[in-house]
């Protein structure tokens, strides 16, 4: 009993809950989910005060990619439920919490930089990532062609995944769970199974090496397109590759804008400008500026952002440090990634 004096009682200590033995608490880390090309997902746990890149590193280690500066991840960003989500690079450089804003934390692996030839890349490995998402942009609609060219390629694909056609192994259903092409018809089916038997002997990192050679020649192949409307309200896409500002109307290309040509880009709430100078007929110099309304603002700055790093990746081979005056202007500033064409 204490009854004089002074007295203490540790609860911390009577709990044993010590500094030494309290475990870390949970919000110390985030949990991020990656969905991948192959149909799989991870979960990975990182610091949740890190940075882009720390998820990054975890991916390609997890995936031992070696090539890495042709992927990145995605997440979908909704700031207005009465929108669309549009879908948001993850930026290596900073805070994921502050990118994504609340949890849960779900990404998407993705190809970001698509080269002209896919042949030029060094791994097979890569190769089969590129083959896989652009197997994913054309069953999801994002990747349009004939509907022969959807055949070739969903051959190839069907021999990449089921070896050479066999009427003992596979029977007359064998792809009635293939997908190929959103709302795929039975007879699209049957033409798949008729040219698949003409590739026998091709492994399958032979079909989808043809497969690459007959989809890079599409033209929406390697677009990064986002919604817009033009000023009488018509819609359109608007996009950047690897050679510029695209144009497409109904699904095909009309109009592209080299880099060559291209002064400066910006963008302010949802428009996006296109700033050029050009030689006419006359061969005297013109600027013009093309303006196109965008979806939301968040899908403007998405694709100013796309159009900057792919000028990066694209044609700056050794991106100077402190360039002199950027073709992009807005008011808040961006810090150039390096990387390599292939």
């Amino acid at each position: 009993m204490i009854r004089f004096g002074s007295g203490s009682y540790s609860v911390r200590d009577s709990e044993g809950l010590n500094p030494e033995t309290v475990a870390p608490p949970l919000y110390r880390t985030i949990v991020c989910t990656v969905h991948f090309l192959d149909g799989t997902e991870r979960n990975f746990e990182v610091d949740r005060h890190s940075r882009g890149q720390a998820l990054l590193d975890k991916v390609f280690e997890h995936l031992e990619l070696v090539e890495k500066d042709y992927f990145g991840l995605q997440f979908i960003c909704v700031l207005d439920p009465s929108q669309s989500g549009v879908r948001i690079w993850l930026d290596p450089t900073k805070s994921i919490r502050k990118q994504m804003l609340y949890p849960p934390y779900r990404l998407f692996f993705r190809v970001k930089f698509y080269v002209n030839d896919p042949a030029k890349l060094v791994e097979e490995y890569t190769r089969y990532h590129v083959f896989l998402q652009l197997r994913k942009d054309l069953l999801e609609g994002r990747l349009t062609c004939p509907e022969s060219t959807a055949v070739l390629l969903g051959s190839y694909a069907a021999q990449s995944e089921f070896g050479d056609y066999s009427p003992d192994e596979h029977g007359p259903d064998y792809l009635s769970r293939f997908e190929v092409v959103p709302e795929q018809s039975a007879n699209f089916v049957k033409n798949v199974a008729e040219m698949h038997k003409l590739h026998k002997g091709q492994s399958p990192a032979e079909a989808e090496f043809n497969f690459l050679e007959q989809a890079k020649k599409l033209e929406l192949y390697g677009v990064d397109l986002y919604a817009a409307k033009e000023s009488d309200g018509s819609a359109i896409g608007v996009g950047v590759s690897s050679c510029g500002v695209v144009v497409f109307r109904g699904g095909h290309r009309e109009a592209l804008y080299p880099w060559s040509s291209i002064m400066k880009l910006s963008f302010k709430k949802k428009l996006f400008s296109v700033y050029m100078r050009t030689i006419n007929e006359d061969n005297v110099e013109e600027d013009t500026v093309m303006l196109f309304n965008m979806q939301s603002p968040e899908s403007c700055k998405a694709l100013w952002k796309s159009c900057i790093e792919h000028h990066t990746f694209f044609r700056l081979i050794v991106p100077p440090s402190a360039p002199p005056k950027s073709i992009f202007n807005i008011g808040s500033r961006y810090r150039y990634r390096s990387a390599r064409d292939s």
